[in-house]
């Protein structure tokens, strides 16, 4: 476990000693939660460093309210609002993304936290699962859109706020859950499909540059998680007992959010370009390579056996042609 103190210490650090000149940094799910402390932390830390922050969000009056908060901050930020209303379609997190890529000239961080939890699937005009959408595809979406623009940077990081470690199974012949669909099974196949794409992604030509820090963030209380698809009577459980729990034994807000940006600062979490005496090992166990697993009290995960199997079975690239397949099946719709 890496102590809280030791990670506020190693984000001030970088920010301070280390990190590029004229930061970009794209939030994409930052309007609440931990996305929104992994923000809060980033303001605070470039406080007087001039960054440049894209904020995606799904309502203008959230992201009107949230620029004034952040301006507190950090007054020397230049904050743009990236207005995408559903980011369980991938033609909105598409078109967020290009907007993105007009206006920004390089892009250093990039943090990704959106997502849900449902009893049920439900299925979006698109054709896919709501919650799978905005979990993986959305998420993947963003990440090659916004590829030109990581790769002008000096050191890009990617920041991917989920489930890293809870890897499960996954079913080739039914990749959108349509027979298989359940929270644990959706869990499940998003944190593989996540870890197999990274994987994938980061065996491209150009890409050994840019790190990829995977999380899965614990127990967090007072994130406003949305749970859709409940029975009637366990709604009430979830406000008067669960969340209340949430919020004294898990860590705060706060706490999430520097622990999100510490994957994106520590030395640990480095490309393979760039290397170094302090690389972790990473998804695949290779010390240095590029992509890594880190948990919620930001310790390194080794991977697990599910992950294993997946790619004893080659999966990674049959789960990165399935994602382009439906990636260009969106645009020509």
């Amino acid at each position: 476990m890496v102590k809280y103190a030791s990670i506020l210490s190693a984000n001030s650090s970088f920010f301070s000693t280390r990190a590029p000149k004229d930061l970009t940094a794209v939030f994409v799910g930052a309007t609440s939660g931990i996305g929104l402390g992994a923000l809060r932390a980033f303001a605070k830390h470039t406080s007087g460093a001039s960054p440049t922050i894209f904020i995606v969000g799904r309502s203008q009056k959230t992201l009107n309210n949230l620029l004034g908060s952040v301006t507190e901050l950090n007054s020397s930020a230049k904050l743009v609002p990236i207005y995408a209303p559903d980011l369980t379609l991938i033609s909105d997190a598409q078109k967020a993304a290009e907007e993105i890529a007009q206006k920004a000239s390089k892009i250093d961080m990039l943090i990704m936290s959106p997502g849900y939890v449902s009893f049920q699937r439900v299925e979006s005009p698109e054709g896919l699962d709501r919650v799978q959408a905005i979990r993986y595809y959305s998420r993947m979406r963003f990440l090659l859109t916004l590829r030109p623009l990581l790769l002008k940077a000096p050191a890009p990081r990617v920041i991917n706020v989920l489930g890293a470690g809870t890897e499960g199974e996954l079913w080739p012949e039914d990749w959108t859950l349509k027979e298989h669909y359940s929270i644990g099974n959706a869990a499940g196949a998003a944190g593989s499909m996540t870890t197999l794409f990274f994987e994938e992604f980061a065996k491209q030509q150009g890409n050994e540059k840019i790190a990829i820090g995977y999380t899965f963030p614990g127990i967090v209380g007072g994130t406003g998680l949305t749970l859709e698809g409940l029975p009637w009577w366990l709604s009430p459980i979830l406000g008067w007992v669960i969340s209340p729990l949430m919020k004294l034994f898990g860590y705060s807000i706060e706490e999430a959010g520097e622990r999100a940006l510490f994957a994106g600062t520590s030395e640990q979490f480095v490309s393979k370009s760039q290397g170094g005496e302090a690389a972790a090992k990473g998804s695949d166990g290779t010390v240095g390579s590029s992509v890594y697993l880190v948990h919620s009290d930001s310790s390194v995960i080794p991977g697990n056996k599910a992950l294993t199997g997946l790619r004893e079975k080659k999966l990674g690239k049959q789960v990165w042609e399935h994602t382009l397949e439906v990636f260009e099946k969106v645009e020509r719709s």
